[in-house]
């Protein structure tokens, strides 16, 4: 899995780009070359969503739900958890916007109606910048990738110190970037 990192970040930073300016391009009537491919970018969604899913359900495993995020994003500097927050605020404000104005004027842009390239864009942002946080938290903090164990290998929690079920002091794991104990 370590070794996917670089590639789904990449792939998840083009598509934070490409939506970008797919955003920026609706809202100020640029042209966008590619037209109907830009639906491509709904799909490449999953391409590396569901990857960050993963990577995310085994860096929190026996973590508390209300501190995934801060498990999650631990490898990431604070502005981009920042961003992160500002990319989904702004996913929810172009859907509403898109939900109670004209989302169908009569001139179409990118191969579809601006609201609706303005709306969808905003999601995509959201989600290709998670993801792209997702791994490079993960790259950054290689021991996310580890399921923690105390020394008799009950498994713990990430946030825990010592074993809730035997007491032991748990061993921090020593990794280098590709994974490896």
């Amino acid at each position: 899995m370590a070794g996917l990192l670089l590639p789904l970040m990449a792939l998840a930073e083009v598509g934070l780009l490409l939506s970008l300016y797919v955003n920026i391009a609706s809202w100020f009537g640029l042209p966008i070359p590619g037209r109907e491919l830009v639906w491509g970018l709904h799909l490449g969604i999953f391409v590396v969503w569901i990857p960050a899913v993963l990577v995310g359900n085994r860096a929190t495993q026996g973590t508390p739900p209300e501190i995934y995020w801060k498990t999650v994003l631990s490898g990431c500097p604070a502005w981009m958890r920042y961003v992160g927050g500002v990319l989904f605020a702004y996913a929810v404000l172009t859907f509403l916007w898109f939900m109670f104005t004209d989302a169908f004027p009569p001139h179409r842009r990118a191969g579809m109606p601006a609201g609706i390239a303005t709306g969808f864009s905003g999601h995509w942002m959201a989600f290709y910048g998670a993801a792209f946080a997702i791994f490079y938290s993960a790259y950054r903090n290689p021991r996310l990738l580890i399921p923690p164990t105390c020394p008799e290998g009950h498994p713990v929690a990430a946030s825990d110190a010592f074993c809730p079920r035997c007491g032991k002091k748990i061993q921090i794991p020593v990794v280098n970037r590709e994974g490896m104990r």
